[in-house]
């Protein structure tokens, strides 16, 4: 892949990440605050969605690093 590809690559994937977290972070705000007369299942579906959602942030960081090292090396051989 040509540098500006990867440098695009690494900020999309870094964009993911961050609007996962953001995501993530409101699905976690909907667990903690109490509303009386929610059912249980509510907060786990809301907690499991927090996981997936905190796991694919990770995912796109760790992409997005991928990348970057992608970069350096070619970086590194020109």
């Amino acid at each position: 892949m040509n540098k500006k590809r990867l440098h695009t690559l690494i900020i999309d994937f870094k964009q993911y990440a961050f609007i996962l977290l953001a995501v993530s972070v409101f699905f976690y705000i909907g667990v903690v605050l109490p509303d009386q007369g929610k059912e249980d299942i509510y907060d786990i579906i809301l907690m499991i969605t927090t996981v997936i959602f905190l796991i694919g942030s990770f995912l796109c960081f760790k992409q997005s690093l991928n990348y970057k090292k992608q970069l350096e090396k070619q970086s590194e051989h020109n």
